[in-house]
């Protein structure tokens, strides 16, 4: 699975709405624990095209945010946006 972390529960409902507006396969999500250092929301990226549709949302993003992908109990991190 393709998980997008903010920092900021505010952001994370940004993100979901800007998914919704787009038409994107993401929904809100509580943040697994093995991802640290964000909020407790992310958006999960769900269906096929998971992580090409999750790296093109990353990349419109504006805030600070993360990309990983959980394959097992590891997160590997794709992406990373700074403020």
């Amino acid at each position: 699975m393709i998980y997008l972390s903010f920092y900021t529960t505010t952001h994370s409902m940004q993100g979901e709405a800007e998914a919704k507006k787009r038409g994107v396969n993401a929904a809100l999500c509580p943040t697994p624990r093995r991802i640290g250092g964000s909020c407790s929301l992310s958006l999960r990226f769900d269906g096929p095209d998971a992580e090409s549709a999750g790296r093109a949302f990353f990349d419109s993003m504006t805030v600070p945010c993360t990309l990983y992908r959980m394959e097992g109990e590891e997160p590997e991190r794709l992406a990373h946006r700074d403020a």
